[in-house]
């Protein structure tokens, strides 16, 4: 029978996918008359983001009329995370392995953790328990390749401390990839700086993808549901001078300054019993900072403040600078086009030339340069008249050039002294 609950684990666990983190607890009989509660997963987060130590403190409870003889068999405890490192000296139980291997799966670690046992008077303090007598056989894998991720299973060996009312039972369990960074662009993380999403929880088997669900109910009846008991599951941050959690989800999960740890900030999460597998997990979102305050976005702010005015002002001293330019040109061109031979005004012999040819207005300012007047007659329309003035010594020259439906009818000179 334990073989046949090896047998489901390892094949629930290897189509599994890696972003689930909740536990599934089996039995070693089938149809369990025991349902586990109260259970406590605290997930303790560092700002150095390494592998997430969960400690698992749970009890068991016999159903209504069915004696504590019942719960006396061995446990396994699926989860979908690979244990980082033993807490307990000492190699796995060799058995454990083997059926791990003869379904062709990879094995990536394997070892023991320390069981422990506390009163419930030690629950919510820093007090993880005394060891009981024996410990827990662990056997990390993954199928090959390696494409869903690396998973974990369990075996909690019988201990009376399992059926004591009065006490818990917890389990530290060193676990990576709990924490990942969260998908963004570069410009969110230029701005925010690297984010991250711990995602814990109890019963999340993952989506129904690869007969992960047709091999569940195929095999459901070693599971070991939650009782109706105060479960919760915890978040713990540590440094939270220079932490910013951003979301939370679901959004009945509470936040609260921690109790147990100074500085430490705590996001909880209620149980809700269940007779079957019920997904139930917790997602924060945060990211750690250095210094006094979360520089990041206010330096990149002023950052783009200072670029977008420079740029503009840059803009806008070139846009000024050609204009000016412009004029200039402009200016010694009609003053070019408007000098006659002699400095002052245009000559006789280029005046006389207007008449005849029936020059136009823009003709004439292309020759001779903008005019210093002109004045154009409302009534009768279409009439222009063009002065052009200069000196030459002591003599004050000023032509006239008068235009008719923008063709040249008259020029007139004038000398004075």
């Amino acid at each position: 029978m334990i073989k046949s609950c090896v047998a489901a684990a390892a094949l629930l666990c290897a189509a599994t996918p890696a972003v689930s983190h909740g536990q599934v607890f089996l039995a070693s009989r089938p149809h369990p008359e025991f349902l586990v509660g109260p259970l406590f997963a605290v997930a303790n987060v560092s700002p150095g983001l390494g592998p997430v130590t969960v400690n698992l403190s749970w009890g068991l409870t016999t159903r209504p009329g069915h004696p504590v003889a019942d719960i006396q068999q061995d446990l396994y405890l699926l989860w979908p995370a690979e244990v980082a490192e033993s807490t307990a000296p000492g190699p796995a139980e060799p058995q454990l392995t083997r059926e791990i291997e003869a379904r062709g799966l990879v094995v990536l670690g394997s070892g023991r953790l320390i069981l422990r046992s506390r009163d419930r008077l030690q629950l919510g303090t820093a007090a993880l328990g005394e060891p009981v007598g024996v410990f827990a056989s662990y056997v990390t894998f993954t199928r090959p390749g390696g494409q869903t991720g690396a998973v974990t299973y369990i075996k909690i060996p019988w201990t009376s401390e399992l059926s004591d009312p009065l006490s818990f039972v917890t389990l530290v369990l060193p676990l990576r990839g709990l924490v990942v960074p969260k998908a963004a662009t570069w410009l969110d993380e230029l701005f925010w700086g690297r984010r991250h999403v711990l995602t814990t929880g109890f019963g999340d088997l993952g989506p129904p993808v690869l007969g992960l669900f047709s091999l569940y109910y195929e095999r459901r009846d070693h599971v070991v549901p939650l009782a109706r008991a105060y479960s919760l599951v915890i978040a713990t941050f540590g440094d939270s001078d220079h932490l910013k959690i951003e979301e939370i989800a679901p959004a009945t999960a509470v936040r609260r300054q921690s109790r147990v740890r100074a500085g430490g900030e705590v996001v909880a999460l209620t149980l809700l019993p269940s007779e079957d597998i019920s997904a139930q997990s917790l997602r924060v979102q945060f990211h750690y900072f250095t210094g006094r305050i979360n520089w990041r976005p206010v330096v990149v702010s002023v950052v783009v403040l200072l670029v977008t005015n420079f740029a503009g002002v840059l803009i806008l001293s070139k846009d000024v600078s050609r204009r000016i330019r412009r004029r200039r040109r402009a200016r010694r061109r009609f003053a070019t086009a408007a000098t006659a031979p002699n400095g002052t005004v245009p000559s006789r012999e280029t005046l006389v030339t207007l008449i005849p040819a029936g020059t136009t207005y823009d003709e004439v300012v292309a020759r001779f340069g903008r005019p210093d007047e002109e004045h154009e007659r409302v009534t009768p329309p279409g009439r222009r008249t063009l002065l052009y003035r200069g000196a030459n010594g002591a003599e004050q020259h000023e032509v006239a050039i008068e235009l008719y439906d923008d063709r040249v009818r008259e020029v007139t000179c004038v000398t004075s002294r």
